[in-house]
């Protein structure tokens, strides 16, 4: 019988089975490390648009009058103390008409726009291009704020109290009244539940500054929340989602709907030129630091706990900035940059034309541009 025959190769065939191998690896080696670089020269690119769609609007504004303007989600508003125009979501003049205010101010939230006579007697509300509400108090309006639901609430000057802060229904009706004694009401704001309010109040009797964050159900006499802060101003408090914000200087503190601190974004001393608010989503805007060398601004994105989630450094000025879903957009020049929720650049759109004013309409890829002489319609591509 005969032995199995066993083959063995020969020293050349391993070595030319080692070198195959060795090749093999070395290619796809290649290939990875061409992948690799192909990824870091196009990752950090930004995709640039040279023909934004961009549509003028047909709006002819008086001569010799400065209008200001802002946007809800579904109209475009130009007012001064002479007049008020209003564009609808399709870019149509949808009313005209005098204000009859000596210093009209304007806030938005949401549909609706609240424009009221600064120190005078008089509020409207619009929800988009119609007049819902009509407001008529005895006192002078120090400030005033309105929800996605058309709620009012102003802060009037008090008589034996330093102000009165004030809340009206859409009907009209005022629902709530709050003297704030020896307090100074510097923000106030309404929840978009309409139940609850937020006042930020300074006392200075003692020589020193407290800040009192007070909160309010409306239908209870006394508030549920009154947080005092020493040496710290918190010029704004905002209703965003279902969170409070309160900025100052220094940082923001952020609270939930039942008055619990639920983070603080810290400034880490840098100096807050702006801030942005939608959806519980803040962006905060700083000078440049040193640390960013040739740095115009810093924008940074936080969420309801005070993290921060994104950050961009703008190298040159910007004249306006804005934010709707998570999506901001902010101009170089004729160049509009547009950042996602964590404020990484994904796209340019070199527009050709000077604006004054960039606002988002209603959709994060609609926008209107405030042009000298009107405006026009611009698609983002967001």
């Amino acid at each position: 019988m005969r032995s199995p025959m066993f083959y063995k190769p020969s020293i050349w065939r391993r070595i030319l089975w080692v070198l195959s191998i060795t090749i093999a690896v070395l290619a796809v080696a290649a290939v990875a490390t061409y992948g690799v670089r192909l990824y870091l020269r196009y990752a950090g690119q930004v995709k640039v648009n040279e023909n934004p769609t961009v549509t003028p609007l047909e709006l002819n504004l008086d001569p010799g009058i400065d209008y200001k303007n802002i946007a809800s989600d579904g109209a475009l508003y130009f007012y001064s103390a002479e007049s008020l125009k209003i564009m609808n979501a399709s870019g149509k003049l949808a009313e005209d008409s005098s204000l009859k205010m000596n210093n009209p101010t304007a806030v938005i939230k949401g549909s609706h726009a609240l424009f009221f006579d600064l120190r005078g007697h008089q509020a409207v509300v619009y929800n988009k291009a119609k007049r819902v509400n009509t407001i008529t108090v005895d006192s002078a309006i120090l400030l005033a704020a309105v929800n996605d639901k058309g709620y009012v609430i102003l802060v009037t000057e008090g008589d034996l109290h330093k102000a009165a802060v004030r809340v009206f229904n859409p009907g009209s009706e005022e629902i709530f009244k709050w003297n704030s004694g020896n307090l100074s009401v510097i923000s106030a704001d309404i929840a978009e539940s309409s139940k609850d309010i937020t006042v930020s109040a300074l006392n200075t009797d003692e020589g020193t500054i407290k800040n009192h964050i007070i909160m309010f159900n409306l239908t209870k006499e006394k508030p549920f929340t009154n947080d005092t802060y020493e040496n710290v101003i918190y010029s704004v408090v905002r209703y965003s989602g279902s969170h409070l914000y309160a900025i100052s200087s220094r940082d923001t503190v952020i609270y939930n709907g039942y008055g619990k601190s639920t983070g603080t974004a810290l400034y880490e001393d840098r100096e807050l030129i702006r801030y942005l608010l939608e959806d519980d989503r803040l962006t905060l805007i700083f000078s440049g630091s040193e640390t960013a060398l040739g740095s115009y601004a810093e924008i940074k994105n936080y969420n309801h706990r005070g993290e921060q989630t994104g950050s961009f450094t703008s190298q040159q000025e910007f004249d306006f900035i804005d934010a709707e879903d998570g999506i901001i957009a902010l101009n170089t020049g004729r160049v509009i940059s547009i950042l996602d929720s964590r404020c990484q650049e994904k796209r340019q759109l070199n527009l050709n034309t000077d604006l004054r004013n960039l606002l988002f309409f209603g959709h994060k890829s609609r926008a209107v541009g405030i042009t000298a002489s009107g405006s026009v319609l611009i698609q983002t591509g967001a």
